[in-house]
């Protein structure tokens, strides 16, 4: 017999075994099934070399060939049940119902049980192969038992793969047309010349194909740096979690990299991206370096004592400081770094990781490099993860209420609008403030479904109250809210479904907002008040945008922010100036009779403020517009 091909199988499989822990393999379900089917690979070449030998050997006793032709057998159909399952996990890995795997896993259990009962049956039945009185070799009706049972392993790949092909990858499909015709010709070649043993051979090279396009891509390692990705923090963090082990973990996040991409270009980028990773690596002996996505990354150490986390922190901020080298050039980083203390009371390591970039967000916000988290650090995400579950329903039922804060106008002497406010309740009663979940309603995207809650609340209350019939309320609309497909027909299918003049209905936009997508802005715009609906300029002066260009949209009223009104000579230059433009000024944060009387003096044309009322629910407002009715 010619073992050629098993030789050349085992040196392939001592190949990959060495580019296989040369790259720190992170040890998951499916590179524990492949790294075995590498094992059992050799080990299938060996004893087919084994029982080769033996055959051409004199005085072997029986026993001996039959157990070793055996095994040959068990641990051809041990490797390859290995490779089934490895393509299992692969096809399934996005596929989060068990349900398959199990079934999948049970299929190969039938097959092994059914092929290892026919090779102990061998022993006295030699259907698929025997001794004769010679001591030869003899192949049984069912030699090619072994062949079948690879074939119904295979056809097993296949319904799994068909029954989950719309979540499995384009990669698997690939690897299930190239290998499986292959496969089926080498084991035809092998039917056609016995005398070429093949198995080893097919299997390893169906091994080096699975590495190259399943392993070889560095599981566990990022593509760029070649530090350890977010999936092995992931992985590395909850083995420490389970064994209750104490980390100092810093999470650095590198500010405004776009810059350096504009300045020197992309390939300069990613070059200093791996500098600053090959130092960041090398910087405490003792840490493990992630790269995490993008330019945040990761650093953990396990954690001895205070002074040594000091020290860890002080080396890491000096780095940062210092800047790299990279083509000289010396680069210096903004940016932001988290330090975080792991204990025994952590959960997992994906709450860990949702510590980590809440605090970073936290540091951002409030323009610090540094931050360690705390527990009132804590409190605040937990805070902010509350308000967030609140959000997703916004319904009176879930505690949210529209109230009102009534405007004098000057003109008449009389509150003829209003502005709708939103309002939220604790579980108590309590009111949570709006400068709490308006921002975190912005952040979500929910933010548009309050607009729409806001604007049903005052239709509806409108609609029941004919003592307001001509009053008119205002309420903060989102300019990307304003811009979206559907919105002006959705504003109109509201008010016209309460029967509401589209007169009475105000629409409030800040200045800071105003300034993207101008033209589109505009158009909307002026389609909305050629169908009747009123525009204010809220907060003015709290804003950075182009004074020209604002004043080119139809607004109609000018709200003064408080801190305007403070200085009455520019109170009154304003107003003049508005005026003068056919505008209606507004004056907002009106506190004292002092301040009413000072935006009386400059004309503006309404106050707005705590010295006549402050925001009331519907109850409070229609008993104050029955003591200060409008006629």
């Amino acid at each position: 017999m010619n073992f050629i091909g098993d030789y050349f199988a085992i040196g392939l499989v001592i190949i990959l075994c060495m580019f296989y822990f040369d790259r720190n393999h992170m040890w998951t379900t499916s590179s524990k099934y492949f790294f075995a089917s590498l094992i059992f690979t050799a080990l299938t070449a060996a004893v087919d070399i084994l029982t080769g030998a033996l055959l051409v050997q004199a005085y072997v006793p029986l026993w001996l060939n039959i157990t070793a032709n055996s095994l040959y057998f068990i641990v051809n159909i041990i490797t390859t049940s290995f490779i089934a399952l490895f393509l299992f996990t692969k096809i399934l890995e996005h596929v989060y119902d068990d349900h398959c795997m199990q079934m999948a896993k049970r299929g190969l259990f039938v097959i092994f049980g059914f092929f290892l009962i026919m090779v102990f049956a061998n022993i006295w039945t030699g259907w698929m192969f025997s001794f004769d009185a010679d001591n030869l070799y003899q192949r049984g009706p069912l030699n090619a038992l072994g062949y079948i049972m690879v074939l119904a392993q295979m056809v097993l790949v296949l319904i799994c793969y068909t029954r989950n092909r719309r979540n499995a990858s384009s990669i698997m499909r690939r690897v299930l047309l190239r290998t499986f015709p292959v496969i089926l010709v080498c084991i035809i070649i092998q039917r056609v010349f016995p005398d070429i043993m093949l198995n080893g051979l097919l299997i390893s090279f169906m091994d080096t194909v699975l590495f190259l396009t399943f392993q070889g891509h560095h599981q566990g390692v990022h593509n760029l740096t070649k530090l350890n990705d977010r999936h092995r923090f992931f992985k590395e963090m909850e083995a420490h979690i389970a064994a209750n082990a104490k980390d100092q973990i810093f999470l650095i996040s590198i500010k405004d990299f776009g810059i350096v991409n504009e300045k020197f270009g992309h390939l300069f980028g990613d070059e200093a991206l791996y500098q600053f990773a090959f130092s960041l690596e090398r910087l405490i002996k003792a840490g493990t370096a992630f790269h995490m996505n993008g330019t945040v990354f990761a650093l953990t150490i396990p954690y001895t004592t205070q002074a040594a986390a000091e020290e860890h922190c002080s080396r890491l901020l000096g780095f940062l400081d210092d800047g790299i080298s990279c083509k000289h050039e010396h680069l210096q980083f903004d940016y932001v770094i988290v330090e975080y203390f792991v204990d025994e009371k952590e959960k997992d390591a994906a709450e860990l990781y949702e510590k980590l970039e809440y605090a970073s967000a936290t540091a951002y916000a409030h323009k610090q490099k540094f931050i360690t988290y705390t527990s009132d650090i804590g409190d605040k995400m937990h805070r902010t993860h509350y308000l967030i579950e609140r959000l997703k329903h916004i319904d009176a039922e879930h505690g949210y209420e529209v109230w009102y804060q009534p405007v004098k106008n000057l003109q008449n002497d009389a509150f003829s609008s209003m502005e709708a406010l939103i309002r939220l309740r604790e579980k108590d009663g309590s009111l949570i403030s709006p400068c709490e979940f308006i921002p975190l309603a912005e952040q979500t995207g929910l933010i548009h479904s309050l607009t729409w809650f806001v604007l049903e609340s005052i239709c509806k209350f409108l609609s029941k109250q004919a003592a307001l019939n001509k009053v008119t309320v205002s309420f903060n609309l989102p300019m990307i809210q304003l811009l979206e497909g559907g919105f002006t027909t959705k504003l109109n299918s509201i008010v016209d479904r309460y029967g509401i003049d589209h007169e009475r209905i105000c629409l409030e936009f800040t200045e800071r907002e105003l300034l993207d997508n101008f033209k589109k802005t505009k158009e909307v715009m002026q389609t909305l008040v050629a169908d009747g609906y009123i525009f204010y300029l809220d907060d003015f002066g709290t804003g950075y945008s182009n004074f020209h260009r604002m004043l080119q949209l139809p607004f109609q009223f000018i709200k003064l922010d408080r801190s305007l009104t403070q200085s009455k000579d520019l109170v009154r230059t304003l107003t003049k100036l508005f005026h003068d433009m056919h505008l209606k000024v507004v004056a907002e944060g009106v506190e004292t009779l002092d301040d009413v009387k000072e935006m009386t003096a400059c004309s503006v044309d309404r106050i707005q403020g705590y010295y006549f009322t402050k925001p009331m629910d519907e109850e409070k407002v229609i008993a104050f517009y029955q003591k200060h009715p409008i006629e």
